[in-house]
């Protein structure tokens, strides 16, 4: 699996979140202070907030993001170690808080905050593109691909990943996707899979559309040619 940005060990603990609850996402930074001699701790809290945030009506949720980063700007160590943690917990698949919306929100504060380099700002601008791409309900976003009035699994793979050539073997041998055309999109660089039952399409320039580093993930397109079912990991 060809996954390689910072994953936050999210927290589960039911004490935690229901304090979180009752507290309300509108103040949950007021008067916070960062602690990073206590990383555990801290990342429990932001990882707290980023469960609330999904859970929240978005226009609070917004407002609290602001003020999340109204106090990152007076702290440039912690604008730093927040914003990896936003970008692993609202853009990253294995995510289970990962929202385009909130992520966009995030971002717009990043570029406008003016903490990050011009370079580093590129980063975050060009997942925000590749976020709005293929969510549930939306048009299919399958360059090169006509789908034909038929249901279409697409697996977005990298080349150089041993771990993607795995999925296409992985996902063929599932009962539940015996009998629907097979698609899957190439990114990155090495020999071309060979793995049977699947159409390979090499996009002109995949990574416009696709994260390369987002792979193997699959999602489902209906007969609409709708997205169907997100982004998923391929379980093996």
């Amino acid at each position: 699996m060809s996954f390689r940005l910072p994953i936050i060990a999210f927290c589960t603990s039911l004490a935690i979140l229901s304090g979180c609850q009752r507290s309300g996402i509108k103040a949950y930074w007021d008067n916070y202070k960062f602690d990073f001699e206590d990383i555990r701790k801290e990342e429990d809290h932001f990882a707290a907030f980023a469960t609330l945030a999904i859970n929240s009506p978005r226009e609070d949720s917004f407002k609290a993001i602001d003020r999340l980063f109204d106090k990152l700007v007076k702290d440039e160590v912690a604008y730093y170690v927040y914003t990896s943690w936003i970008d692993g917990a609202f853009y990253n698949v294995l995510s289970p808080c990962r929202d385009a919306a909130l992520y966009s929100k995030a971002v717009d504060r990043i570029i406008a905050d003016g903490v990050l380099t011009e370079s580093e700002c590129e980063q975050y601008l060009r997942k925000r593109e590749w976020i709005g791409y293929n969510q549930a309900g939306a048009a299919a976003t399958l360059p090169g691909v006509s789908v034909n009035g038929e249901p279409v699994l697409v697996i977005v793979l990298d080349q150089g990943c041993p771990s993607c050539r795995l999925a296409l073997d992985s996902l063929a041998a599932k009962p539940e996707w015996t009998d629907i055309r097979k698609v899957a999109i190439c990114c990155g660089y090495g020999p071309a899979p060979t793995a049977d039952g699947w159409e390979y399409y090499r996009p002109q320039n995949a990574s416009a559309v696709f994260d390369p580093k987002m792979t193997p993930v699959y999602f489902v397109v209906d007969t609409d040619g709708n997205v169907e079912t997100g982004y998923k990991l391929v379980k093996y």
